[in-house]
């Protein structure tokens, strides 16, 4: 939004509108959750839960690409964009590990 990715948190400008406002605000909890999702997968990862920990960067990954649609400035683009990278290689390197095991 137009707060920006790293903004704290209701830290939305004053001539934002009410609605403006709204999204910004519901873009902080998507994000939030997506980031709690991939805290949650790196324990899952360290305890050897690689099936769970595949289907919380999964999430989080769906969440990410939802707000980089929704995203109107460039910065929260590429921030984003540099997360869905991360979490794409870190699938992919856990989906080959979880089948070597196999």
């Amino acid at each position: 939004g137009s707060s920006g990715i790293n903004a704290e948190y209701g830290g939305f400008s004053l001539n934002s509108t009410a609605e403006e406002r709204l999204a910004d605000c519901a873009e902080h909890v998507l994000l939030a959750f997506a980031f709690s999702q991939i805290r949650s997968g790196i324990l899952d990862e360290n305890y050897g839960h690689i099936g769970e920990c595949i289907k919380r960067y999964r999430l989080s990954l769906a969440i990410i690409i939802g707000l980089m649609g929704e995203s109107h400035s460039e910065s929260d683009k590429r921030e984003l964009m540099k997360y869905e990278s991360r979490l794409n290689i870190r699938i992919e390197s856990l989906g080959r590990r979880r089948l070597a095991a196999m």
